[in-house]
């Protein structure tokens, strides 16, 4: 994405020297993406990439930590194999950029601090257990009595609300519920769990979209709302039409299981493809997948001529299948990955390389829209290559911003900024109301 440069008109920069707002000839605060955004995060392994997603185009994002740090700090893969709560790869990712504040809200100083952040912020972002911040007196209404003008968004597994809202819950026990596992499966087979929490993702995806809603709604009455995300609902949102299936049909919907060519996955010399050379009865599809085979003079292409490879039951037969695969593998086995998939897509047939980590690095096209960003970390002793924005927008840039803070980084300035003075800091920090790092 090309922008055209305009003169810097002001800007201000943290003390990491990372620019935190700066505004172009012609353009107001408004206008400058979204700087001037406050957004308070006291998320943990649950929400961080909903706070992620607006600093990147310019927001300013406190994250706060409980004394003795994020959780998330404690969970892998680390920076080169080697534990450290400041080397968890899960957590410089989703905390790129934002600023670090550890406070204790379980002392009366501490939830002070907490009520002076969310008075000057438009957005506040946690995944406390319903309940939680009430016992502290800090729940919605008490919080919008200092700011009416407040979005608190809370992030949980099951929501404020209905018989399972006290429940704990994990991604696993949310991607459960949800059918996200059912789904995932294939035939009578177990259940399968994707890799990573893929339902803390969802949620907060459509966190960060509802708090939008909100925080327009907010900008044109100056009313603030709480936002109610239960983690269960998105996933069920994510599960395309497979409530209606049963509903409509009495079916359930699953993996395809074996059936020859519709989305299998064979082996190449350097790794696997995935090939639909056909769904349902296509005759088009399964016409063009023929044609190819024969412009690659594959032995035995022959067998795959009649028409009866256009019915699902015969191409789901145990026999088909392994004919089919006998033919195909016999000839993707001999080939790379990639040039086997330029070729499949010369000839309209859709086939893709299955990606490793390496190949996503090394793919042309995320390389030509500049998706990969690296980032130097003086204190690791090295970069970490981090991935991009998941939109480009014509007008706003997108920026990475700096790392993630070190446990309690910023809780100096921080309190600096909210008028606080270095004895009163020091004081604090004694008392293990705050954590300076």
């Amino acid at each position: 994405m090309q922008l055209a440069e305009r003169p810097v008109i002001w800007k201000r920069e943290s003390s990491r020297g990372r620019i935190k707002e700066e505004h172009t000839m012609g353009t107001t605060k408004e206008q400058a993406g979204i700087a001037g955004l406050r957004v308070l995060d006291f998320t943990g392994e649950l929400g961080p990439y909903a706070a992620k997603m607006y600093l990147g185009f310019g927001a300013e994002v406190i994250h706060l930590e409980p004394m003795g740090g994020d959780p998330l700090r404690r969970i892998g893969p680390f920076y080169r194999g080697k534990a450290g709560t400041e080397r968890s790869l899960p957590f410089l990712y989703y905390n790129a950029g934002k600023r670090g504040l550890a406070l204790d809200l379980h002392q009366q100083q501490g939830r002070a601090i907490f009520r002076q952040l969310v008075a000057r912020s438009e957005l506040l972002l946690e995944s406390c257990a319903p309940g939680y911040l009430g016992e502290l007196a800090l729940d919605h209404p008490r919080l919008a009595a200092i700011n009416p003008r407040l979005v608190h968004t809370s992030i949980t597994p099951f929501g404020h609300t209905g018989p399972y809202r006290n429940l704990p819950g994990s991604d696993l026990t949310c991607s459960a519920m949800a059918g996200f596992l059912y789904l995932a499966g294939v035939e009578n087979e177990p259940p399968v769990r994707p890799c990573d929490n893929q339902s803390y993702r969802m949620a907060e995806a459509y966190a960060a979209v509802g708090s939008s809603i909100a925080l327009f709604h907010a900008q044109r009455t100056g009313e603030g709302q709480f936002v109610d995300v239960a983690c269960i609902e998105a996933v069920g949102m994510a599960l395309e039409n497979s409530a209606q299936y049963w509903d409509l049909e009495g079916s359930l919907r699953r993996g395809g299981g074996r059936e020859a060519g519709n989305g299998t996955i064979h082996p190449t010399r350097d790794g696997y493809v995935v090939l639909v050379a056909i769904i349902g009865r296509n005759r088009n599809m399964w016409k063009r997948f023929l044609q190819w085979l024969e412009a690659e003079q594959v032995p035995e292409r022959e067998l795959l001529a009649g028409d009866q490879w256009l019915e699902p039951a015969y191409r789901s037969s145990s026999q088909s299948y392994q004919t089919f695969c006998r033919i195909f593998e016999r000839f993707s086995s001999s080939q790379d990955k990639l040039s086997l998939y330029e070729r499949a897509q010369a000839a309209m047939v859709a086939l893709s390389p299955v990606s490793t980590g390496k190949d996503l690095l090394e793919n042309p096209q995320l390389k030509a829209r500049k998706f990969w960003q690296t980032l130097d970390h003086p204190e690791l002793g090295g970069a970490v290559v981090y991935p991009g924005p998941p939109y480009e927008l014509g007008r706003i840039p997108w920026t990475l911003g700096g790392r993630a803070p070190g446990y309690g980084e910023h809780s100096r300035e921080i309190l600096e900024e909210l008028g606080y003075s270095e004895q009163e800091i020091s004081r604090l920090a004694r008392k293990e109301v705050i954590h300076v790092g």
